[in-house]
C-alpha cells in the first residue's frame, strides 16, 4: 500500500483536466431539525424554529490524478422565540479537506473526501464556543465537462466538544454545489 503513494504522486493530472475548482452549496440540517425542535430542549418554552440549512464554500487544487487538497468553510444558523424573545444561533465551520477520485469520464466522477478542522459557534447573546470537527464525505457524483459542474454528496458532518457539548452529528447527510474549474 505504501509503495502506492510515490506512483500517485507521479501520476500527474489527465490532459484537459483543470487543477482548481472553487464551489458553492447548500446541504440539508437533518441533525439540527431533530434536535432543535418544541419541547426536545431546556424547560423554557420555545416556538418559532427556523432553519437556514448548511451553506457551504469550497476550495480544491488537483495534485494529480487521484488526490485534490482543499480547505471547505461551512455556515448554518438555527433561530427560535424564547419566551417572545428571538435567539439566534449559529455555526461556523472551517474544514482543510483531502479528496479521492476513484472514477472519472469526461462529464462524470466519483469522489469521497474527508476533512478535519474545528467550529466556532456563536449566538446572538455574545456567547462563542470553539470545538473539533470533521466531515466524512462518503459518495459524490460531479457532473459536468469544462468550466462548470454540479456535485450531489452524501456524508456526515460531525462537531462534538464533549458530551454535554454536540453541535452535530452526521449533519449535512445530503448536499447539492454548483462548481466552477480552471
Amino acid at each position: 500500500m505504501l509503495l502506492c503513494i510515490p506512483m500517485l504522486a507521479l501520476a500527474g493530472v489527465p490532459e484537459g483536466k483543470p487543477r482548481h475548482q472553487v464551489s458553492i452549496g447548500w446541504g440539508d440540517m437533518l441533525f439540527e431539525t431533530l434536535v432543535f425542535h418544541p419541547g426536545t430542549l431546556d424547560k423554557v418554552p420555545r416556538t418559532d424554529y427556523g432553519y437556514t440549512g448548511h451553506i457551504f464554500g469550497e476550495y480544491s487544487y488537483r495534485l494529480n490524478k487521484v488526490v485534490c487538497l482543499g480547505a471547505q468553510v461551512d455556515f448554518e444558523g438555527i433561530f427560535w422565540k424564547e419566551e417572545g424573545l428571538p435567539v439566534n444561533n449559529y455555526n461556523l465551520i472551517a474544514l482543510p479537506t483531502i479528496r479521492f477520485i476513484y472514477f472519472e469520464r469526461p462529464w462524470v466522477s466519483f469522489y469521497s473526501s474527508v476533512g478535519l478542522g474545528a467550529i466556532m459557534a456563536f449566538d446572538n447573546s455574545g456567547a462563542k464556543e470553539f470545538a473539533p470537527a470533521g466531515n466524512m464525505n462518503f459518495f459524490s457524483v460531479q457532473v459536468g465537462n469544462g468550466h462548470w459542474s454540479g456535485t450531489f454528496s452524501l456524508g456526515a458532518l460531525t462537531a462534538v466538544k464533549n458530551a454535554n457539548a454536540v453541535y452535530m452529528v452526521g449533519s449535512r447527510i445530503f448536499s447539492l454545489s454548483l462548481n466552477y474549474a480552471w
